[in-house]
């Protein structure tokens, strides 16, 4: 499976377009910023500005409060887990890389006649399924 590509993190919309991109009412998304779920850019003290990354992450709070029935403590749970997960996956794959890079040294150091790939670790992800 192809990894797409993350959504940026420039912050570019306003609340109320957020909000409508999102389906939500725009004190919906302050609720979600008081309570640590998002952190929208700030200007100055009063505007907010939302990124494609901050919207995936509302739609991704909605899917949970609204189609899976979980509540705002639940979801703060269940976001920090994936977050925790995504760093480890990151972990997981600098590793593979190093060891695999250490694998084919030794093979080329000690002249071995073996075949690298029966000897490579390979890695994949977990992606999470989409709508």
């Amino acid at each position: 499976m192809k990894r797409k590509d993350p959504p940026s993190d420039e912050p570019v919309y306003l609340i109320s377009i957020a909000a409508r991109l999102c389906g939500l009412h725009p004190q919906t998304l302050r609720l979600y910023e008081r309570l640590g779920l998002i952190r929208p850019h700030r200007v100055g003290r009063s505007k907010r500005l939302y990124s494609e990354a901050d919207i995936e992450r509302l739609r991704r709070i909605q899917h949970f409060t609204q189609q899976l029935g979980v509540n705002l403590a639940g979801v703060d749970i269940i976001l920090r887990l994936l977050e925790r997960i995504e760093q480890m996956n990151k972990e997981i794959e600098a590793m593979v890389e190093q060891t695999n890079t250490r694998i084919l040294q030794l093979i080329r150091e000690h002249q071995l006649p073996v075949d690298p790939a029966h000897f490579l670790i390979r890695y994949e992800r977990y992606e999470e399924e989409t709508d």
